[in-house]
């Protein structure tokens, strides 16, 4: 099915009012992540983001919820200058024991 609707997508920062605030759990996600990740040069302008998901039971995840807090920390980790330059976002998930995921960043070359 295709389709196009000429309306504003609403950012998910305009669907909650007051402050959010980081939970325990992220905060500790979040600093795992950063440790981990290898170091990178930052790429600078428009970038393309692939992200493969592995999950145990892919068809209980909803792909969408692990996307947002992945952008964020590569934004922090300083792989990205800020996720506003993803230009394309390709995200699929795949089955497997070991639960995870792998990521390539492609500058975007006009």
């Amino acid at each position: 099915m295709k389709s196009k609707l000429e309306i504003r997508p609403l950012s998910v920062n305009a669907c909650w009012q007051g402050r959010r605030f980081k939970t325990p759990e992220y905060k500790t996600y979040e600093e795992e992540m950063l440790l981990r990740l290898p170091k990178e040069k930052m790429i600078k302008g428009n970038v393309e983001v692939y992200i493969i998901f592995f999950f145990k039971y892919p068809k209980k995840r909803d792909v969408d919820n692990c996307i947002k807090p992945i952008l964020d920390i590569f934004v922090k980790k300083g792989y990205i200058e800020d996720d506003r330059f993803i230009t394309h976002l390709d995200i699929s998930k795949e089955k497997s024991e070991k639960e995870g995921f792998a990521f390539e960043i492609i500058e975007e070359i006009l």
